[in-house]
C-alpha cells in the first residue's frame, strides 16, 4: 500500500522543519522571561487531538500547575517586513486550515533574528478571536506563493491588534529580541 504522506524522517528533513527545531531554545527563552524560568514546555508532532484537531503545538505548565495551551509560528527573517501575525485559512486550497480549528490559549509569532526572533509576539488567541468577531480586528486575505503550497492565510499587522489582544510583544527599541516589553 502506497502513501502520500511524508515519511517522520523526510519531515524532519524539510527546511522549515530545520528552522522550527533550531529556534526551540529562542521561544523557551521568551516563554522563561514572560511566564517565569521555572515553567515546564512540552510540544506536541503529530499528536492526533492537539495538534491534528486543535492546531496546538506547545504546553506550558506553569509554577502553580496550571497549563497553557499554544500555537507557535517561527518565521523567516526575509518575512519580518510584513511584522504580521498569520493564519492558516484553508490547507491545500479546499481543506479548512487554522482558522477554523485553532483552540489555543494563546498565539507565538515570532521572525528569526541573528540572536533568536525579532519581531516577536505572544498573542492572546480567545481575545483576538472575540475581537475579531466584534469587527475589532480587520484581517487581511493572501495565499502561499513560496512554489509548493498551496494554502491560504489571513493576517493581521501586529501594531494594528488591540492591547487587550497582547500577553507580551518585543520591543520595538531593541532588534535582538528578549529585551522586550509586556503589556
Amino acid at each position: 500500500m502506497s502513501t502520500l504522506l511524508k515519511t517522520d524522517s523526510d519531515f524532519d528533513q524539510d527546511p522549515r522543519r530545520q528552522q522550527e527545531l533550531r529556534l526551540r531554545p529562542s521561544a523557551d527563552e521568551i516563554y522563561r522571561f514572560v511566564f517565569g524560568p521555572d515553567i515546564d514546555i512540552r510540544r506536541f508532532t503529530n499528536d492526533i487531538i492537539l495538534d491534528k484537531q486543535f492546531a496546538i503545538d506547545v504546553q506550558l505548565r506553569l509554577r502553580t500547575g496550571q497549563i497553557l495551551l499554544g500555537q507557535e509560528k517561527f518565521l523567516s527573517t526575509v518575512y519580518n517586513k510584513f511584522n504580521s501575525l498569520t493564519i492558516e485559512y484553508l490547507q491545500n486550497a479546499n481543506e479548512n486550515g487554522d482558522w477554523f480549528k485553532l483552540a489555543s490559549q494563546f498565539y507565538f509569532v515570532g521572525y528569526e533574528a541573528p540572536l533568536g526572533f525579532y519581531p516577536w509576539i505572544i498573542a492572546d488567541w480567545a481575545a483576538i478571536v472575540l475581537a475579531t468577531l466584534k469587527g475589532n480586528i480587520i484581517w487581511h486575505d493572501n495565499a502561499n506563493k513560496d512554489g509548493h503550497a498551496q494554502a491560504s492565510f489571513k493576517y493581521v499587522n501586529i501594531d494594528d491588534l488591540p492591547d487587550a489582544c497582547i500577553i507580551a510583544r518585543s520591543s520595538m527599541r531593541n532588534n535582538m529580541g528578549i529585551s522586550n516589553s509586556t503589556k
